[in-house]
């Protein structure tokens, strides 16, 4: 713990997230309490809470909201909008210095005003978050104290005395006086009255309760249940703030279909994830028959995305999960992966090439695992050797086409003509084939990406065909950054990769949902068209 009495190197040097302020009030509590009674036990608990976080321990605001407590003579209240700037500026403060938690250890029922700027600050999101602790209601009272059995002990009664009492017992002077009895009313004053009517109309003297009850044995319980209440108590609640800092919570979203205008979105999402995708790959999605894509939004703002493409009936292959990292860990993905397979359960079949990430989400939904792939990238293609002869390498014409489509439906088990058909349209231009005796063996793809120029799929016979249309691609890319998924039951492609410089960045896992039918022969396939389009 760090705090007042520590210097400002050792402020330096601390690694802690945590900052404690407790807050009191000077204010009467009666003939036998001392003003400073809210300081001095704000103080205590705040320094309790300090030493076991370990936390940075600010000095306590003496002054709270306590105009309640007017005409009683030594009593100084801020008003409340004062209270609020001064957390206001502390917490921008303790914000700037890098502290991610502020602990207010507030030590007066009256300091009302601390609840709403503690949301207003946590409703912003900013990073560093407020937790408001009123350290009497984690107090075991029933078993303790007796005085509530006889009417309103709130302030200066059994347990404030009680508790200073075991904390400074020279400070508590014998001419207690418990609050006069009252007559039986219809309507009695309440605690919330004290909004119409001062301390006074309850009590001439001050008091609301019965001081008379009061021990240091008492106070010392109470204590003791507060510590084994209030750290814990506290523990639990920085930890929800550390895995949901969102104030909102889960609270708001909602997913609807995804349109030509949230592309932009779309363009935001990817581009924190570090994804590759561009404007065109998002319309793929949007244009094509029967559209399945969706955002989650909350207040307004597209917060994530998943989209599903449908390759005839037999076929709907998802992709674009995508979640913005503070909206994370609120059950988002599993929302809009629910929409995205219920949106396509028409199909026969439902794939996707899930992260590693990701993989748990999808294991809860049926899903089971066909193939693995690694993702390879080169940062700078190197300059390589024009192929020796012909050896039936083309680029992709029409002429070609009904061969290609029928070898692709072969080797990935649904049509994709409309997305192979989109690749082949891209500038540069990036589309080859391979054709002996007047029929197509192999060809091999290639698209644009906002950070590498994906090459796939590329399908061929065998490695050296594979080769042979994947270094054609790359001739074509002039030195530009690329990125190859490759299955790994391709290990003499994926040796070759390596070999020109390519470096494996991660893995992605084939999944079906379950129960899987026969996959088509994955022997051809040695580079697929990317996790989103399969």
């Amino acid at each position: 713990m760090i705090d007042g009495y520590s210097t400002t190197n050792d402020w330096q040097r601390h690694t802690g997230g945590v900052c404690v302020l407790p807050v009191g009030s000077f204010e009467q509590h009666g003939a036998h309490l001392p003003l400073a009674t809210d300081i001095l036990c704000a103080e205590f608990f705040a320094e309790m809470l300090a030493q076991e976080l370990p936390a940075a321990l600010l000095p306590a605001l003496p002054f709270g909201t306590c105009m309640e407590h007017s005409g009683f003579r030594g009593s100084v209240s801020l008003r409340p909008e004062t209270l609020m700037q001064i957390v206001r500026d502390v917490a921008d403060e303790m914000e700037r210095q890098q502290f991610r938690a502020l602990v207010i250890v507030n030590g007066h029922g009256g300091n009302f005003a601390l609840g709403p700027v503690v949301r207003d600050i946590n409703r912003r999101d900013r990073p560093l978050k407020l937790l408001l602790v009123d350290w009497w209601e984690q107090a075991q009272r029933g078993a303790v104290l007796e005085g509530g059995d006889r009417g309103l002990d709130f302030h200066a009664g059994e347990m404030e005395t009680s508790v200073v009492l075991a904390l400074r017992p020279d400070l508590v002077r014998p001419e207690s006086a418990d609050r006069q009895e009252v007559p039986p009313e219809p309507f009695p004053l309440v605690q919330r009255d004290l909004n119409s009517f001062g301390i006074g109309h309850f009590s001439p003297g001050g008091v609301v309760g019965y001081p008379s009850l009061a021990s240091a044995q008492k106070g010392q319980a109470i204590i003791r249940s507060v510590r084994e209440r209030l750290i814990p108590y506290v523990q639990d609640r920085l930890q929800r703030l550390t895995e949901q800092p969102r104030y909102a919570g889960r609270g708001g979203i909602a997913v609807r279909a995804m349109e030509p205008g949230d592309i932009a979105d779309g363009m935001r999402l990817k581009t924190l994830a570090g994804w590759n995708q561009t404007e065109e790959d998002w319309r793929l999605f949007l244009e094509g028959p029967s559209p399945a894509a969706f955002v989650a939004v909350q207040e307004g703002s597209v917060v994530g995305s998943v989209a599903a493409i449908r390759y005839g009936d037999d076929l709907a292959w998802i992709g674009m999960m995508l979640v913005d990292p503070a909206f994370r860990r609120m059950g988002i993905g599993r929302l809009l992966f629910e929409h995205a397979v219920a949106s396509v359960t028409s199909n026969h079949v439902i794939k996707l090439d899930a992260t590693p990430t990701g993989k748990e989400l999808y294991d809860r939904m049926g899903f089971v695992d066909e193939s693995r792939l690694q993702r390879l990238t080169h940062v700078c293609l190197p300059v390589l050797p024009e192929p020796a002869g012909d050896d039936g390498l083309r680029v992709v014409t029409e002429e070609v086409w009904s061969g290609i489509e029928a070898l692709d439906r072969a080797v990935f088990g649904a049509d994709r003509r409309r997305v192979l058909r989109a690749l082949a349209a891209q500038d540069p231009p990036g589309a080859f084939c391979l054709v002996r005796a007047e029929r197509v063996e192999g060809f091999c793809f290639g698209r644009r990406g906002t950070n590498y120029h994906q090459i796939g799929p590329v399908v061929a016979g065998c490695t050296e065909d594979a080769i042979l249309l994947a270094t054609a691609a790359m001739r074509r890319l002039g030195g530009r950054p690329a990125v190859i998924d490759v299955p790994d039951a391709q290990p003499e492609f994926l040796r070759w990769l390596t070999d020109l410089g390519f470096a494996r960045q991660r893995p992605f896992i084939r999944m079906v949902r379950a129960p899987a039918p026969a996959s088509p022969p994955q022997n051809r396939l040695f580079a697929i068209c990317g996790p989103e389009f399969g």
